[in-house]
């Protein structure tokens, strides 16, 4: 991605100052070039890999900077910043159209009107921060820090808003003051009327494809995702594929075959992790190269520094390993192919039973909210764990104000897990790494297309639970790589089409499993974790130690949000292996508070 702030401020000399002290930290990873420029008292200014898509202008009509690729569609054209400039000026006739892929853009108009706007679900970061006729816009709030009308001060919302729900809670942020802009909303400011959210997309509820069978149901997504692939990924390039063991990416990797596209694919993990195992015979069926890489231990600590100073923990910590691929990726191509978001956006992540009711019960809520809640902390914990002295009822109110986003995202239970866990899981916890990988390679994601997202939104919730019809679509329409082992993120890896071969492989292996641990145990080898997303967040591994290490001298100030007794017994001092238990409180989060306390509190 570019690293990107615009300052809007009159006062031309503490303008100029301020992006002096900001150009040293604009580069948050190496090899990332600066760019800039300005109309009247805005100046934008960015950081990118040099291969990142950039496309900037600034004259009399105003400035723009595009940073990504927007396509307006139907066809594959993108958008550039004057062509973007010229529809975002019009914004007081209607709200412009949103566009499909990864993107963020900024337009300062020769009116001294500021747009700011980002991609379908508001996975580009973008924040703002008004105070005394300045106006501060970035892709994190680290850098606001330096200019001069900023004032620093915690936000006790912002962090019980995380130590919920694993991200943002109504944009709100540790720094008061400091807001994140809404998904599919613009961001837009003028020195008469001030600034205000205006929306320029949300995904339409219908229920137009109700009555059709299954089988149809799977042809509107193969042809949606036909087109999207289309759109997102022309031709005449070399891409990169980042190919899991799982469903998503080995569907999109039929696509590309079928497109005729070429690619190379990368996978995470280890060549003993069932993952790599489930990856490898994809890519040699697709024909495609295939490499892997396995993050370091020390690049752990590096990621968590990283996360905490950059991101504010607003995507939760669990992932603080990501930051160590984009030079993998910098390698793998200019562009990189992922499946990220397509099982959130084709199915819920939960089983919901629908309801038609207008007004979903105060079970149905709960519910919801504790499926919602499994990666961030219980409310009845997190209101033991917290100082209320500092945070006073904090933690109800702001369940209080998810319960009531919940209760409003949709007309029946189906749609509101799915709204809901759009627009905080998926958008936080899952989406946030394409902000990582474009560092490296600009993503493309298939699951940021209106049309994608719209097909869905009219399906009935027997074909799109538990994915049902994704499952259907790859063994229809591609049964060779159904006809593979599928990385479940567990130890079944039977293929959606199994062939007889592999069902016989499958019995003698679970019948001689028993044997087998026995042989080990005698041996006196421990049976080594094959799991990638288990051995990776593995909180007792070297990677994680690395990171409990480096965040314990911060140990005491995190006793000033936190009570002492029951934050020691939920996270104990470095190097104390800490034991899994069913429940456990998401120990990550408090440990990227740990972090984030020592230059911020």
């Amino acid at each position: 991605m570019a690293n990107f702030v615009v300052v809007v401020d009159a006062d031309a000399e503490r303008r100029a100052q301020f992006i002096r002290a900001i150009q040293p930290q604009m580069a948050v990873v190496d090899g990332m070039q600066l760019g800039s420029c300005f109309q009247g008292d805005c100046f934008i200014l960015w950081a990118a890999v040099p291969q990142a898509p950039v496309s900037h202008v600034a004259n009399s009509k105003g400035a723009a900077v595009l940073w990504g690729e927007a396509i307006p569609g139907p066809g594959p054209e993108r958008i550039d910043a004057v062509g973007l400039r010229d529809r975002w000026q019009m914004l007081e006739e209607e709200p412009p159209d949103a566009y499909d892929g990864f993107y963020a853009a900024v337009v300062h108009d020769s009116r001294q009107r500021l747009i700011v706007g980002a991609d379908l679900l508001g996975l580009f970061p973008v924040y703002y921060y008004l105070a005394r006729g300045v106006v501060l816009i970035g892709a994190s709030p680290e850098l606001f820090r330096c200019h001069p009308v900023f004032r620093m001060e915690f936000n006790p919302a912002g962090l019980v808003g995380i130590l919920l729900t694993n991200g943002l809670v109504e944009g709100r942020t540790l720094l008061k003051g400091v807001q994140r802009l809404s998904p599919g909303h613009l961001f837009v400011w003028s020195p008469r009327e001030g600034s205000r959210e205006v929306c320029q997309y949300q995904i339409p509820e219908s229920t137009r494809y109700s009555n059709l069978k299954i089988r149809e149901h799977v042809e509107i997504l193969d042809d949606a995702l036909k087109q999207a692939i289309k759109r997102h990924v022309p031709s005449g390039r070399q891409y990169g594929l980042l190919l899991s063991g799982g469903l998503d990416s080995r569907l999109l990797g039929g696509y590309l075959k079928e497109c005729r596209i070429a690619a190379e694919a990368l996978t995470w993990g280890l060549p003993t992790d069932i993952e790599m195992e489930c990856a490898i015979p994809v890519a040699r069926t697709l024909g495609f190269p295939h490499r892997s890489f396995e993050p370091t231990a020390e690049a752990y600590i590096t990621g968590a520094q990283l996360q905490a100073r950059y991101e504010h923990l607003a995507n939760g910590f669990s992932q603080v390993r990501v930051w160590d691929y984009p030079s993998r990726l910098r390698d793998l191509s200019t562009r990189s192919i992922t499946g990220l978001l397509l099982d959130s956006v084709i199915s819920p992540p939960h089983s919901v039973q629908e309801s038609a009711l207008s007004r979903p019960s105060d079970e149905q809520v709960e519910t919801a909210l504790l499926l919602h809640n499994e990666r961030g902390i219980r409310a009845d914990v997190l209101e033991k764990l917290l100082r209320r002295e500092v945070f006073g009822d904090l933690v109800q109110e702001i369940f209080a104000r998810l319960r009531e986003q919940y209760a409003n995202a949709a007309q029946s239970n189906f749609r509101r897990m799915w709204r809901f866990g759009l627009r905080h899981r998926a958008r936080f916890h899952v989406g946030s790494a394409a902000h990582r990988f474009s560092f490296g390679s600009w993503p493309i994601l298939p699951a940021l297309s209106r049309h994608v997202l719209e097909e869905l939104a009219g399906m009935p919730t027997v074909s799109v639970e538990d994915r049902l019809i994704e499952k259907e679509l790859l063994c229809s329409r591609f049964p060779e790589l159904a006809a593979l082992p599928l990385d479940r993120s567990s130890y079944d890896t039977l293929p959606l089409s199994p062939s007889l071969r592999h069902l016989i492989s499958q019995h003698l292996l679970r019948r001689f499993a028993p044997l087998r641990r026995v042989l080990l145990a005698i041996a006196g080898k421990r049976k080594l974790e094959r799991r990638y997303w288990y051995r990776t967040l593995d909180f007792n591994g070297p990677g994680w130690a690395g990171v409990r290490r480096i965040a314990e001298p911060n140990r005491k100030r995190a006793y000033t949000l936190f009570q002492q007794e029951t934050f020691d017994s939920i996270v104990p001092v470095a190097d104390i292996p800490i034991s899994y238990t069913k429940g456990i409180v998401n120990v990550r989060l408090l440990l990227g508070t740990m972090l984030w306390v020592k230059d911020h509190l």
